[in-house]
C-alpha cells in the first residue's frame, strides 16, 4: 500500500533552493522519501514514537 506524502508550498520553496547548494543529499533524500511513502514503518527510517511534550504528535 502506498500512502499520499503532501507538501506545503513553503516546504517545496525551501527544500527546491536548499537541494540547489546541497546537491549530495538529494538522492538519500528521494530514497527516504519513496520509502515513507511505500511503508512508513520501515526499519531504516528509523521512526519512534515521540515522548515527553511532543507525546500527542
Amino acid at each position: 500500500m502506498n500512502y499520499e506524502i503532501k507538501f506545503s508550498e513553503s516546504f517545496t520553496k525551501n527544500a527546491t533552493k536548499f537541494f540547489k547548494s546541497n546537491k549530495k543529499i538529494y538522492d538519500k533524500y528521494e530514497k527516504t522519501i519513496w520509502l515513507l511513502a511505500d511503508n512508513p514503518y520501515h526499519p531504516s527510517l528509523r521512526l519512534h514514537k515521540l515522548r515527553g511534550d511532543l507525546s500527542e504528535y
